[in-house]
């Protein structure tokens, strides 16, 4: 018995010498490394540097990678390929699991876009301690970016895996000087009348999308392509299992959108 016990030991202590990356899959594992800190931060200042020269322009938008990693390579490669694209929103949902290992994952492959790209955090993306690395490798939950005479909105409205309502009054004090600008857009992970939405939230984010003139609302968490045209529109992109992704034409007071298939 007692070389029975030594020998599963031995065998033990030889397997965990033997993989230097044993824990690297730890749910608890928070410790961003520092050069991929602030992302978010660091595609604003490489925003800056894009000049256009009139009022027409084009972003790509993507969402919900879940562990379609290789997918995401070929989306990646196919927006490296069209020039007229300045920048690339991702619309949540980055991770599965909301390990360390997705988040790095996903940062690797993002680095090799050539041109910014800015994320809202997803309903996945809080899961563990997911919500802890996401504010450290990309920055802020809330936040906006001024581009072309144009406002994009990036708003967490993840309700469950977050255990917190939206910040209504934050997206309301952005939304209060919408005039200033040519057209505003929101982005946010969950749809309006997505699963995690109350009637009373429902009401309250689509009244403030229609009381300040916001054309269009972007977001992903249906896995399904959706375009509901109106005074105020709303465009739901699919999960890139099915390797897609929206390119959004935008121009002086209107918009065009338009899936991309691979």
């Amino acid at each position: 018995m007692k070389y029975l016990q030594f020998s599963l030991l031995f065998f033990l202590v030889i397997i965990i010498a033997s993989c230097d990356n044993l824990f690297e899959f730890s749910v608890y594992d928070a410790d961003v490394k520092q050069e991929q800190q602030n992302t978010t931060n660091k595609n604003l200042d490489l925003l800056k540097e894009i000049q256009v020269q009139s009022d027409t322009f084009k972003f790509a938008f993507l969402t919900d990678a879940h562990w379609f990693y290789d997918n995401l390579v070929t989306v990646v490669d196919d927006i490296n390929k069209k020039d007229e694209i300045l920048f690339v929103i991702f619309g949540g949902d980055i991770t599965e699991q909301a390990i360390l290992k997705e988040y790095t994952t996903f940062y690797d492959i993002m680095s090799k876009l050539n041109k910014p790209y800015f994320t809202v955090i997803g309903n996945h993306d809080y899961n563990t301690n997911g919500g802890l690395i996401y504010s450290r490798m990309f920055g802020a939950y809330n936040y906006s970016f001024e581009f072309n005479n144009n406002k994009f909105i990036l708003f967490d409205n993840v309700v469950w895996e977050s255990e917190k309502l939206p910040d209504f009054n934050w997206l309301s004090n952005e939304l209060q000087n919408n005039a200033a600008y040519n057209q505003v857009f929101s982005i946010a992970h969950i749809p309006p009348n997505g699963d995690q939405f109350t009637e009373e939230m429902k009401k309250t984010y689509e009244g403030l999308m229609e009381d300040n003139n916001v054309p269009l609302s972007i977001h992903g968490h249906r896995h399904s392509f959706s375009f509901l045209e109106g005074d105020v529109s709303y465009l739901t992109l699919p999960s890139l299992k099915d390797t897609a992704y929206g390119i959004i034409t935008v121009e002086n007071k209107s918009f065009n959108q338009e899936l991309i298939e691979l």
